[in-house]
Protein backbone atom coordinates (compact mmCIF):
# COMPACT_ATOMS: atom_id res chain seq x y z
CA UNK A 1 0.00 0.00 0.00
CA UNK A 2 1.87 3.43 -0.72
CA UNK A 3 1.07 5.99 1.30
CA UNK A 4 0.64 9.78 0.21
CA UNK A 5 2.39 11.58 -2.65
CA UNK A 6 6.11 12.20 -3.14
CA UNK A 7 6.48 15.32 -1.34
CA UNK A 8 4.20 14.42 1.44
CA UNK A 9 6.30 11.14 1.76
CA UNK A 10 9.58 13.15 2.52
CA UNK A 11 8.15 15.19 4.93
CA UNK A 12 6.56 12.40 6.45
CA UNK A 13 10.11 10.39 6.49
CA UNK A 14 11.47 13.47 8.07
CA UNK A 15 8.92 13.85 10.86
CA UNK A 16 9.44 9.65 11.70
CA UNK A 17 12.68 10.13 11.75
CA UNK A 18 12.65 12.12 14.30
CA UNK A 19 10.43 10.46 16.73
CA UNK A 20 6.78 12.04 15.67
CA UNK A 21 3.66 9.98 15.39
CA UNK A 22 2.43 10.83 11.43
CA UNK A 23 -0.90 10.24 9.85
CA UNK A 24 -1.22 9.07 6.32
CA UNK A 25 -3.42 8.35 3.82
CA UNK A 26 -3.56 5.05 2.17
CA UNK A 27 -3.27 4.75 -1.64
CA UNK A 28 -3.72 0.96 -3.34
CA UNK A 29 -5.14 -2.24 -2.19
CA UNK A 30 -2.36 -4.15 -1.19
CA UNK A 31 -3.54 -4.70 2.34
CA UNK A 32 -6.84 -5.61 1.26
CA UNK A 33 -9.32 -6.43 3.20
CA UNK A 34 -7.99 -4.53 6.45
CA UNK A 35 -6.68 -1.50 5.21
CA UNK A 36 -8.14 0.22 1.76
CA UNK A 37 -7.55 3.49 -0.47
CA UNK A 38 -8.41 7.12 1.30
CA UNK A 39 -8.20 5.06 4.74
CA UNK A 40 -6.29 7.26 7.18
CA UNK A 41 -3.35 5.17 9.15
CA UNK A 42 -1.59 6.21 12.15
CA UNK A 43 1.87 5.15 11.83
CA UNK A 44 4.25 5.16 15.01
CA UNK A 45 8.41 5.85 14.69
CA UNK A 46 10.04 2.54 15.85
CA UNK A 47 10.72 -0.86 15.06
CA UNK A 48 8.05 -3.20 13.70
CA UNK A 49 7.76 -6.71 15.34
CA UNK A 50 6.52 -9.96 12.87
CA UNK A 51 2.46 -9.77 12.27
CA UNK A 52 3.16 -6.01 12.69
CA UNK A 53 1.92 -3.64 9.53
CA UNK A 54 5.57 -1.80 9.40
CA UNK A 55 6.06 1.21 7.08
CA UNK A 56 9.27 1.29 4.87
CA UNK A 57 11.23 2.89 1.96
CA UNK A 58 11.21 1.11 -1.16
CA UNK A 59 12.31 3.03 -4.20
CA UNK A 60 11.81 6.04 -3.12
CA UNK A 61 8.19 5.57 -1.71
CA UNK A 62 6.46 5.12 1.79
CA UNK A 63 4.91 1.09 1.84
CA UNK A 64 2.61 -0.41 4.41
CA UNK A 65 2.90 -3.84 4.21
CA UNK A 66 3.07 -6.81 7.10
CA UNK A 67 6.20 -8.40 8.34
CA UNK A 68 5.93 -11.72 7.84
CA UNK A 69 9.82 -12.63 8.86
CA UNK A 70 12.54 -10.78 10.29
CA UNK A 71 16.17 -12.54 10.36
CA UNK A 72 19.29 -10.73 11.13
CA UNK A 73 18.18 -6.80 10.79
CA UNK A 74 16.53 -7.61 7.44
CA UNK A 75 12.83 -7.61 7.41
CA UNK A 76 10.58 -9.30 5.19
CA UNK A 77 7.35 -7.90 4.45
CA UNK A 78 4.00 -8.98 2.10
CA UNK A 79 0.62 -7.10 1.51
CA UNK A 80 -2.17 -9.07 3.05
CA UNK A 81 -3.87 -8.52 -0.82
CA UNK A 82 -0.59 -9.37 -2.94
CA UNK A 83 -0.02 -12.62 -4.22
CA UNK A 84 3.99 -12.09 -3.56
CA UNK A 85 6.35 -10.80 -1.41
CA UNK A 86 8.79 -7.48 -1.37
CA UNK A 87 12.44 -7.85 -1.45
CA UNK A 88 14.08 -7.97 1.42
CA UNK A 89 14.20 -4.68 3.47
CA UNK A 90 16.78 -3.74 5.62
CA UNK A 91 16.46 -2.19 9.16
CA UNK A 92 17.82 1.13 8.24
CA UNK A 93 14.60 1.58 5.46
CA UNK A 94 12.30 0.36 8.26
CA UNK A 95 10.52 3.46 9.63
CA UNK A 96 7.70 2.42 12.05
CA UNK A 97 4.72 0.62 12.78
CA UNK A 98 0.76 1.07 11.50
CA UNK A 99 -0.79 1.51 15.35
CA UNK A 100 -4.79 2.64 14.30
CA UNK A 101 -6.89 3.08 11.10
CA UNK A 102 -9.13 6.02 10.73
CA UNK A 103 -12.04 5.16 8.00
CA UNK A 104 -15.36 7.09 7.88
CA UNK A 105 -14.61 9.31 10.73
CA UNK A 106 -14.40 5.99 12.87
CA UNK A 107 -10.98 4.72 14.70
CA UNK A 108 -9.81 1.31 14.52
CA UNK A 109 -6.72 0.28 16.99
CA UNK A 110 -4.45 -1.75 14.79
CA UNK A 111 -3.88 -4.10 18.36
CA UNK A 112 -7.99 -5.14 18.73
CA UNK A 113 -10.57 -6.80 17.10
CA UNK A 114 -10.16 -8.04 13.19
CA UNK A 115 -6.86 -6.31 13.49
CA UNK A 116 -4.97 -8.63 16.15
CA UNK A 117 -6.42 -11.61 14.74
CA UNK A 118 -4.75 -10.61 11.26
CA UNK A 119 -1.49 -9.21 13.30
CA UNK A 120 -1.48 -13.29 14.33
CA UNK A 121 -2.28 -15.27 11.70
CA UNK A 122 -1.02 -13.49 8.41
CA UNK A 123 2.28 -14.22 9.05
CA UNK A 124 1.73 -17.79 8.13
CA UNK A 125 -0.78 -17.97 6.18
CA UNK A 126 -0.39 -14.75 3.54
CA UNK A 127 0.91 -16.94 0.90
CA UNK A 128 -2.40 -19.04 0.82
CA UNK A 129 -4.75 -15.93 1.21
CA UNK A 130 -3.28 -13.67 -0.53
CA UNK A 131 -4.94 -14.70 -3.79
CA UNK A 132 -8.02 -14.59 -2.38
CA UNK A 133 -7.58 -11.50 -0.72
CA UNK A 134 -6.24 -10.16 -4.47
CA UNK A 135 -9.00 -10.96 -6.66
CA UNK A 136 -11.52 -10.02 -3.80
CA UNK A 137 -9.92 -6.92 -3.92
CA UNK A 138 -9.74 -6.21 -7.16
CA UNK A 139 -13.53 -7.21 -7.63
CA UNK A 140 -14.56 -5.05 -5.30
CA UNK A 141 -12.67 -1.89 -6.23
CA UNK A 142 -14.21 -2.45 -10.13
CA UNK A 143 -17.91 -2.69 -8.20
CA UNK A 144 -17.31 0.15 -6.57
Amino acid sequence: MNLANKNIQLALIQLLSEGQEVEVPAHGMSMFPLLKPGDILLVSPGKPQKGDIGVFISQNKLIAHRIYALKNKTYHFKGDGLIHSDPPVSNTNVLGTVIGRRRNNKYSNCNKGWFLIFKKLMPHCTFITGRLFFYSGRIRAKLS
